[in-house]
């Protein structure tokens, strides 16, 4: 792997970091922390047998991560791509995967977009998380449709005894600006909390200094070097109370509101494949709605839980189109006067579930049987067009927990799906842990299948636009396994973890571009397989009470019939480390993400092109002036690195962020 010199230095610190063997998998010291996602109830961490990797709230504090994307940065497995400045639409592919086979939840709630499949995490801010949790191979057997490849679980805080309340605001380059605020009191059993997060940023120039034949690339609307800016606000309440000793109710809002200014790229002659400055911008708003009560009979040993929840998003978007001209000619006044053409979609989700459990044994042989069904209707109107669908799913399906002479872990789901639009599906998953005795080695392996349905958009194409849908399409198909070893050494002050996993994919969509000028595309699926594999490695150091180290790197061989996959680098790693001196109120943070090389299209030539690799270096440090006061700031980008994660797209200079922190917290 070739690295450029600019970086190379900091790549070879970062993997003198990583030079243990093996590395773990949580980034989290307790290996007695008790996760919800891949499992129907709660679990201890170290019973699980499928690869999961938890990020703490106390991490994102203090790295000083705004954006949910950029924490998903240090976790095995994922490739993250951005298309430009913050605000712009930002990827996640996991093992190799499509950004839409991954799904994302936000306490249990589904908040991609129901037209397009997937979650812009450019829409997911940090404020008020108390963890994420991240789960990597198929998992359709639990969660259905669009969980192929993995989940992401943002979970906030809840449950709480005492009261919090605490204020952040936050300003640096760019003019950038944020205002975060979170509030909550309880008694253990009831709460209730209240959290926003909003940003603002003018942004920088994400084009590259092109001109078309001579004259700068400038259309509708835009003006050379022009910023593109965006603005994010989020708004939640929670709540819960138990009504007696069996029954409790639990109930979350959230409400998203998000403007980005873009630019327009060019397909065609004369600056194919450049983006250039125009007038282009992107609207999302979503509200997010979910309730659930809980029954709990014969001490706790038999659960039963029904759910509800609610997505309704509005997007719109405008963009212009840069002349096509042949070679020599020079773009008039008119030419880049086309007329902004709007785009944009109104759709829905609604879920219903219900679950039931029943625990049953000793300590010795202990067993958890779930059973679940699930309802979901998704609709999709085109508010340019006629167009105006829906669908609907239902899921049923069952899963066994067991636990054998308290070393031996067994998660075992089976789950049909009765589609109205697609075939059915049948999905499994089959994970296993042992917690050898004495040892501090904990092995575990998983295997099973996934499923992603065809979107909104992909069946039935975008209008206005040059995008024709494929109603014919059938389900992408997914199965997987992984196995790992991790080791706790140093009396629990070290963890280190080595998964290897395998998945090939079946029925992949892709687009299918044509010929020029307009290059009209429609999606397909691939007759031939898709294969995945690689190794994750992870690790958690805490030398002592005062320094936190934590690391990953991921290998990946991802490949389609036609080579090898888009955005997704061979090789990445990054490192975070946090040292409170001395024990006193000075914190120093470092954080170090490296991207290999990778391949994406060029549209210019509509081949696939080779990325650079980059390393991005971040310094911060925090000062606790008091019980309710803290002071901090951060240098990102420190070595002001030029690189682009999507081939025409500037990504973000160096820049630098001071903030305050006010809180009284009186809370478990």
């Amino acid at each position: 792997m070739k690295l450029n010199l600019k970086t190379s230095w900091i790549t070879l610190v970062a993997c003198a970091s990583l030079a243990p063997p093996t590395l773990a998998q949580a980034n989290d010291p307790d290996r007695d922390i008790v996760v919800v996602t891949g499992s129907a109830t709660p679990i201890e961490y170290e019973k699980m047998g499928q690869a999961l990797t938890v990020i703490s709230g106390d991490l994102i504090e203090d790295q000083g991560y705004s954006y949910v994307p950029d924490v998903m940065r240090q976790v095995p497995g994922l490739a993250v791509s951005q298309g430009g400045a913050a605000g712009s639409l930002t990827q996640i592919r996991t093992r190799g995967s499509e950004a839409n086979h991954t799904l994302v939840l936000l306490d249990g709630i589904d908040v991609s977009s129901p037209d397009q499949g997937e979650t812009d995490f450019s829409t997911l801010l940090t404020g008020d998380l108390a963890r994420i949790e991240v789960l990597r191979g198929p998992q359709s057997g639990l969660y259905g449709s669009n969980a192929l490849a993995g989940v992401v679980n943002l979970i906030s805080r809840r449950d709480i005894d005492g009261h919090y309340v605490s204020v952040g605001a936050e300003g640096g380059s760019f003019n950038t600006y944020q205002l975060q605020g979170n509030a909550g009191f309880g008694s253990g059993d009831d709460y209730a909390s209240v959290g926003f997060h909003a940003l603002t940023s003018d942004g920088y120039d994400i084009s590259r200094d092109t001109t078309a034949q001579g004259v700068p690339a400038v259309s509708l609307g835009g003006r050379t070097g022009d910023k593109e800016g965006n603005s994010i606000a989020t708004v939640d309440l929670r709540g819960g109370k138990a009504i007696n000793d069996t029954f409790r109710i639990n109930g979350m809002a959230r409400y998203l509101n998000k403007t980005s200014d873009l630019d327009g790229q060019a397909y065609n002659d004369p600056i194919p494949g450049q983006t250039y400055d125009d007038a282009s911008d992107t609207r999302h708003k979503q509200f997010l709605a979910g309730a659930s009560a809980t029954l709990s009979l014969l001490d706790g040993k038999w659960e039963t839980t029904g759910s509800a929840s609610y997505v309704d998003e509005r997007r719109r978007g405008s963009s212009s189109n840069f002349p096509f001209l042949l070679p020599g000619q020079t773009p008039t006044a008119d030419d880049l006067d086309d007329p902004l053409s709007l785009n944009g979609a109104d759709s829905t989700r609604t879920k219903f579930t219900l679950q039931s459990t029943y625990e049953f044994g000793g300590p010795g042989l202990l067993s958890y049987v779930t059973g679940f069904v699930e309802n979901k209707k998704e609709t999709y109107d085109n508010p340019f067009t006629a167009r105006d669908e829906s669908r609907e799913l239902t899921g049923v399906g069952a899963q066994y927990r067991g636990e054998f002479a308290q070393q031996f872990y067994l998660l075992a789901t089976a789950r049909h799906d009765d589609n109205a639009s697609f075939d059915d599906a049948d999905t499994y998953s089959l994970a296993g842990a042992w917690v050898i005795p004495g040892t501090g080695t904990r092995l575990h392996a998983s295997i099973g299948t996934g499923v992603t349905n065809p979107t909104f958009f992909e069946t039935f194409g975008f209008d206005p636009g040059s995008f024709v849908g494929n109603p014919d399409l059938v389900p992408e198909e997914s199965e997987g396994w992984d196995a790992g070893v991790e080791q706790t050494l140093l009396k629990g002050l070290a963890v280190i973890d080595l998964s290897y996993f395998e998945a090939k994919l079946e029925n992949e969509i892709y687009t299918d571009f044509g010929p020029p000028p307009d290059y009209p595309s429609t999606p397909a699926n691939r007759t031939n397989q898709s294969d995945r594999s690689g190794w994750e490695a992870s690790f958690s150091i805490h030398p002592t009470d005062d320094i936190d180290i934590i690391g990953s790197w991921t290998n990946l061989d991802a490949t389609e019939p036609a080579g090898i996959e888009i955005r997704r680098p061979e090789n990445q790693g990054a490192l975070d480390a946090s040292w409170r001196i001395a024990g006193g109120p000075l914190q120093l943070n470092l954080g170090v993400t490296y991207n290999g090389e990778m391949l994406d299209t060029d549209f210019g030539t509509f081949l696939n092109t080779a990325v650079d690799p980059y390393t991005l270096v971040r310094l911060g440090a925090s000062w606790q002036v008091s019980d309710t006061i803290e002071l901090y700031g951060r240098l990102e980008n420190v070595i002001d690195e030029e690189y682009e994660e999507v081939i025409g797209f500037r990504s973000p200079p160096q820049a630098f962020y001071i903030g305050i922190r006010l809180r009284e917290e009186n809370a478990r």
